[in-house]
């Protein structure tokens, strides 16, 4: 297997719509047919000042391609011959060596390509970045980072969700608020504290293994055929399901000395004084559809097992009422709850 290093993403994806302007505060993503959420998605980060989108395109085959191409602020990169979940070795900057997925490594790497000394940020497209109270702008967030000196910005990742299992059926919404209309609940626990010239202190659980644990989902190891004698760890952790993550670094400045390390750390301690939220939106009129996906496509973490236990998880919540809920699960109001949650930081 290859073994490449940042400088090398410019081998593996090309730009085949749009041409990107260094200038200009921007929006990266890696995206295989979200077609259900471009709209939304792409609406409320312009109007919080993304002014360009930069999309690695996974070989969308809904739509996503089509629309994503016929949107002028946004430029849309490609692979041929490669998906999110192919094998590469990654090389970082200080010479460490190992196995990565191309989709993560170009969350690393691609932004690299057409940035320097630039707050280039990184979101899903089923993740929504929500500002603090009074903050109008991301360059407003983008300004207070350089004044500081800081590197980064890190986020909680907060689930959002319905009441019960019957509020996942229907249409997805076209708008951020309608999305918050139709998912309006959340969990009053802080994920994130922040610690000066230190990476983030991760707390409490996510809302999905909160779920996990209340309806009995637990990984079961499965041996089949000569597994019977012997399994590898390996094998074994293929049969795992990987944690929702608790937080993320959305906003990194991409220079010589700062880049992300993954899908959620950064390489140097982010700001002990920002924290802001992403709006994670899970659980969806698009919940059965992405399982099924997922499990098909295999490249996420490992094999999707995650999304296999999601789907053991919605058979069991059928027919419950208020089956999301919990004593801490609360109606979302506006980002200054986020605040007394513990959920934001400005």
């Amino acid at each position: 297997m290859e073994t490449v290093g940042i400088e090398d993403a410019g081998r593996l994806a090309r730009v085949v719509s749009g041409e990107v302007d260094p200038a200009k505060l921007s929006l990266f993503s890696v995206m295989k047919d979200e077609i259900g959420f471009l709209p939304a998605w792409l609406a409320h980060h312009r109007a919080i000042g993304y002014e360009q989108f930069l999309i690695w395109d996974d070989a969308s085959s809904d739509g996503s391609f089509e629309f994503l191409c016929a949107q002028g602020d946004v430029v849309v990169m490609r692979s041929d011959g490669l998906g999110y979940g192919s094998p590469i070795r990654y090389r970082d900057p200080e010479g460490v060596v190992r196995d990565e997925r191309l989709g993560v490594y170009f969350k690393i790497a691609l932004p690299a390509l057409f940035f320097d000394g630039a707050y280039v940020s990184y979101l899903d497209a089923d993740e929504f970045l929500i500002l603090p109270p009074g903050v109008g702008s991301i360059r407003e967030v983008a300004d207070r980072l350089r004044a500081e000196g800081a590197p980064s910005a890190v986020a909680s990742v907060v689930e959002f969700f319905p009441a019960s299992a019957s509020g996942l059926s229907g249409r997805l919404p076209e708008s951020f608020d309608g999305l918050m209309a139709a998912y309006p609940h959340f969990q009053c626990e802080q994920l994130v504290a922040l610690r000066e010239g230190a990476q983030p202190e991760l707390m409490g659980k996510s809302k999905t293994a909160r779920l996990f644990e209340r309806y009995g989902v637990a990984p079961q190891v499965v041996r089949r055929g000569w597994q019977r004698i012997w399994m590898s760890s390996r094998a074994k952790k293929a049969q795992q399901f990987q944690k929702s993550p608790r937080h993320k670094t959305p906003l990194v400045r991409r220079d010589a000395h700062s880049r992300l390390t993954g899908s959620h750390y950064g390489n140097l301690p982010p700001s002990s004084e920002v924290l802001l939220t992403v709006a994670h939106f899970v659980f969806t009129a698009q919940f059965a559809d992405k399982i099924d996906r997922a499990t098909a496509w295999g490249a996420h973490a490992n094999a999707a097992a995650k999304y296999r236990y999601y789907a053991q998880l919605l058979e069991r919540m059928r027919g419950v009422e208020d089956g999301f809920l919990d004593a801490d699960s609360v109606a979302y109001e506006g980002p200054e709850q986020l605040l007394r949650c513990g959920l934001m930081r400005w």
